[in-house]
């Protein structure tokens, strides 16, 4: 304890260049991990977010393909539900909750597309337009065009 007190009071050289140097680059190194941990965050946000969208892109390829051979088209009053005709069934879509979803022949669900927070149809005889608003504030709209028969 007495030496390293005496080296104290008699070391003169102070603080070199050498360790100003030191100290600076650890710095620059911790200050590149936080931008590449920054950046990461928003990566993984962006990513979120994609998934959102590749639900929808999936959920509009689905709606695309039961638009096929209609009998007829029916909007509810509020525009919440469409009743979709064909041959021998019918199909319901609707929002319940969060989760828009398909009811055939007015047995079971079939959830299509979650995380929906409203659910707009628009029927103007030859396309169905679909506007919807998700939970985190996004909006969506899509216009199918509806194939029905020929009587």
């Amino acid at each position: 304890m007495h030496q390293s007190k005496w080296r104290v009071v008699h070391n003169s050289q102070g603080y070199t260049l050498l360790e100003a140097l030191f100290s600076f680059s650890v710095f620059v190194i911790l200050a590149q991990i936080l931008l590449v941990v920054l950046f990461w965050i928003q990566q993984m946000n962006t990513t979120y977010f994609t998934n959102e969208d590749t639900a929808w892109e999936f959920f509009v390829y689905d709606f695309q393909q039961s638009l096929v051979n209609v009998k007829e088209i029916k909007l509810s009053n509020d525009s919440k539900t469409v009743d979709v005709f064909y041959i021998n069934d019918v199909k319901k879509i609707n929002r319940s909750g969060d989760v828009l979803r398909l009811i055939i022949n007015n047995q079971g669900n079939t959830p299509l597309l979650i995380g929906v927070r409203s659910a707009l149809f628009n029927w103007d005889g030859q396309f169905l337009t679909l506007s919807v608003i998700f939970n985190n504030g996004v909006e969506k709209e899509r216009r199918f065009f509806v194939q029905k028969i020929t009587q």
